[in-house]
């Protein structure tokens, strides 16, 4: 007899609709579907999530302003705050680096965080479209 390996018990279908060989919805697995998550929540609106008005939306307000240097910050500890409130289970972030991309008009985002309930790791590498005065 071997050891098993842990398979990650979280999964999601692809946002995208694609459809596999049986003509069903592709579901993503694990790391796929952690980094799916983060990337949609990153791009909701205030109110997007059913039956929980107050999730999500967390980033936005920042993007609708003008990108400056002294909104890393300010970004970062927005970005922090809603992963604490919004995802169950917990994610710890193990790192997250925002910096601006003045010429092309992008906020730069690596995100890394660990779910030890899921035990599942992933980076997220973002380029996030901002307002540049």
């Amino acid at each position: 007899m071997g050891i098993k390996q842990f398979e990650p018990n979280i999964f999601d279908y692809d946002y995208t609709g694609a459809i596999d060989t049986k003509g069903q919805i592709t579901q993503v697995w694990g790391k796929d579907a952690l980094d799916q998550s983060i990337k949609l929540w990153i791009a909701s609106f205030r109110g997007e999530v059913i039956r929980k008005p107050a999730k999500g939306g967390f980033l936005i307000p920042w993007l609708l302003k003008p990108m400056r240097e002294v909104s890393i910050e300010d970004i970062e500890m927005t970005i922090k705050d809603g992963i604490d409130q919004d995802f169950t289970p917990y994610l710890k972030i193990i790192s997250l680096k925002i910096e601006p991309n003045y010429e092309k008009r992008y906020w730069d985002m690596r995100l890394k965080v660990f779910s030890s309930d899921l035990r599942v790791q992933t980076t997220v590498n973002e380029k996030i479209k901002g307002r540049l005065t």
